[in-house]
């Protein structure tokens, strides 16, 4: 037991002096940054969608905020005018901000059910790849609830959607 701890105690004394600063008091030059670029004949693969993600997101789409006597989202829209932003695709993301995850991309011509509202976003609702899948917001509803699926679901910048009606 003693020759353990006596080991262990000259490891703590020997990893210690690795950490101070030379004798002569002069400080140690930190090691050179070494970056890594492509050279300028190699293509650089262009960046790809992103895989999309299922799983709970921060701020959840709330439906049925309308009341009982409305559709549980009550608006529609499409995704247009992509180019005024210089984009050829709309972010989807988990919360209303450019600073969160994004959780998938949108074509222009999308139809997507708006639910909910948060500023200058909407929370919408989508049924990508799957035309005329029923995402099940039409209904009423008594109370406002989380959206729970089928279809997809996130927040987008408002000024990318055209509402078509509602």
């Amino acid at each position: 037991m003693r020759i353990a701890l006596a080991t262990i105690a000259t490891l703590g004394l020997s990893l210690a002096a690795c950490e101070r600063a030379p004798a002569d008091g002069t400080a140690e030059e930190p090691a050179p940054q070494v970056t890594t670029q492509a050279p300028a004949d190699v293509a650089v693969p262009a960046q790809s969608e992103p895989a999309p993600y299922d799983g709970p997101i921060p701020k959840p789409i709330r439906v049925g905020l309308k009341g009982p006597n409305m559709d549980s989202c009550a608006s529609y829209g499409e995704v247009y005018d992509l180019e005024s932003g210089g984009e050829t695709y709309l972010s989807v993301r988990d919360a209303p901000s450019t600073q969160v995850k994004e959780r998938d991309r949108l074509d222009p011509g999308q139809g997507v059910h708006i639910c909910s509202e948060d500023g200058d976003w909407f929370g919408v609702v989508y049924d990508k790849g799957d035309e005329g899948k029923d995402c099940q917001v039409d209904e009423t509803l008594d109370t406002p609830r989380n959206y729970t699926g089928p279809c997809a679901q996130g927040w987008v910048e408002a000024k990318y959607v055209n509402v078509t009606a509602g």
